[in-house]
């Protein structure tokens, strides 16, 4: 069978933040920027306070909105192949997103971003088993206009994978500029198949702002799924404690998922986190500390509640180097947001509160995905995987090695095969050259640079040089 869901609120604790967030929904409501939005949902019926901008949506209207969503959605490569579902109760892993700066393959120093690191990124994603989708991974720093290096991020990615990308903005413009290069990258039928999901954040605590709120009607409208993802901080802008830090993100989300589907019902949503804790010595926000894993859990229990399919950050670490403390938080974190069943996991390749991204950390952070993915499957039990007939056969002092049933199962995933883990004996280790693991993951790098990914048609590219031309003008 496999793994339960892990689990860190009981039925009761969520019926209890459930009641707290209609509550605070109901009596505080959340202000929106946007004078177009508040007339619509006046119009709707909701509760407009004009003057605060303020509004206030009341049980039944939240109900009833939450009934509209679809617990499911299918998701398309970029040639309009399916290729997996969100909410079909399997996590999918993501790389990337949104970062600032890269660790140097060849100096191992940071530096800011290029065009060119975000093209070798979707390459090497394109070869790697466990990356289901391509977050943009940074915001490179080398083109002329800084407005729009989240578009030549997002041309870098089409240009060199197949797979589904994930983009997040908070321009109207720069995000109806992606979801128009989505339409011209994509060769399946845009209106129906998702190939793009876009990630759209409240300001906490309980507003939204004028931009957000356009890209969301135009996202929504344009029939792209998007991710509902607040990100509060505790003791900041949301209370100090978890329960309070997860109902203020509950609060928020669900103002978002509401107005999705008060535009247009049926909109395909996910329910999503990017919660933070505070380090109030230094007032650093922590996105790998326990604390966040813990979270991670708590929205998952609560996206199942609302049935809808769940999104979340992972791998994440705080440190700034490719070291313990990074790998544990990382596969903390990952194990955790898998193994709790969010469907959509979203942070491979990125470091350092999230703010930089190597192809190294990609690698080793692929692999932790994968570890984590098995762990997650559990054991499978039939009469095949007991083999007690094998065993009875063979009786004492059998060999297993040369038996049928060990070749059969040899190359099946009942095991995970290592990318870069070290499993050989110390000898053949320090023969070997005695490499560590960023050793073995640079290595690696070197040998998926030789595959160039999966090359857009000149046509198609020529229309993404285009939108991203077009821009500025």
């Amino acid at each position: 069978m496999k793994l339960s869901p892990l689990q860190v609120l009981s039925v009761s604790e969520i019926s209890q933040i459930h009641n707290a967030t209609l509550s605070i929904l109901a009596d505080c409501g959340v202000e929106i920027q946007h004078a177009e939005m508040l007339s619509f949902l006046e119009q709707r019926g909701l509760a407009v306070d004009r003057e605060l901008r303020r509004v206030r949506f009341s049980r039944s209207c939240v109900e009833e909105a939450l009934s509209s969503v679809p617990s499911s959605f299918e998701v398309f490569d970029r040639e309009g192949k399916h290729v997996f579902a969100l909410g079909g109760g399997e996590s999918r892993i993501a790389a990337g997103h949104n970062a600032v700066f890269w660790v140097d393959s060849e100096t191992g120093e940071r530096r800011p971003s290029t065009v060119s690191d975000v093209e070798q990124f979707a390459r090497l994603c394109d070869q790697l088993e466990c990356i289901d989708m391509i977050g943009i991974p940074v915001m490179p720093q080398d083109v002329p206009d800084s407005k729009a290096t989240l578009l030549h991020g997002v041309r870098a990615v089409m240009k060199n994978s197949r797979k589904p990308i994930f983009f997040s903005t908070d321009s109207a413009k720069v995000n109806g500029a992606v979801i128009h290069m989505a339409q011209a990258a994509f060769a399946g039928d845009f209106n129906r198949q998702a190939y793009a999901i876009g990630q759209l954040s409240p300001t906490s605590p309980l507003f939204w702002e004028h931009g957000v709120i356009q890209a969301l009607m135009e996202t929504v409208n344009m029939g792209v799924p998007l991710a509902i993802l607040p990100e509060p901080i505790a003791g900041i802008s949301a209370p100090y404690t978890l329960a309070g830090l997860i109902t203020v993100n509950n609060a928020e989300c669900l103002s978002g998922l509401v107005l999705t589907q008060l535009l247009k019902p049926g909109a395909k949503v996910l329910y999503a986190n990017s919660w933070t804790t505070a380090d109030m010595r230094t007032g650093a926000a922590l996105v790998g500390s326990t604390e966040t894993t813990i979270c991670r859990i708590a929205g998952a229990q609560l996206a199942r509640f609302y049935h809808v399919p769940s999104h979340t950050t992972a791998p994440n670490s705080d440190n700034h180097a490719h070291d313990e403390q990074n790998a544990w938080e990382k596969a903390l974190s990952t194990f955790c947001a898998m193994g709790a069943g969010n469907d959509l996991i979203v942070n491979c390749g990125m470091f350092a509160t999230g703010m930089t991204c190597s192809h190294e950390q990609l690698i080793m952070d692929e692999e932790i995905s994968a570890m984590s993915r098995r762990i997650a499957q559990g054991l499978r039990v039939s009469d095949e995987t007991i083999a007690s007939g094998l065993v009875k056969e063979l009786g004492p002092h059998g060999q297993f090695l040369t038996a049928e049933h060990t070749v059969r199962h040899l190359r099946s995933d009942e095991y995970v095969s290592p990318r870069i883990s070290v499993r050989s004996p110390y000898a053949t280790w320090k023969a070997e050259g005695s490499k560590d693991t960023y050793r073995l993951a640079q290595e690696r790098v070197c040998e998926c640079r030789k595959n160039p990914g999966s090359p857009l048609d000149r046509r198609r590219e020529q229309a993404l040089a285009e939108i991203v031309g077009a821009f500025g003008s």
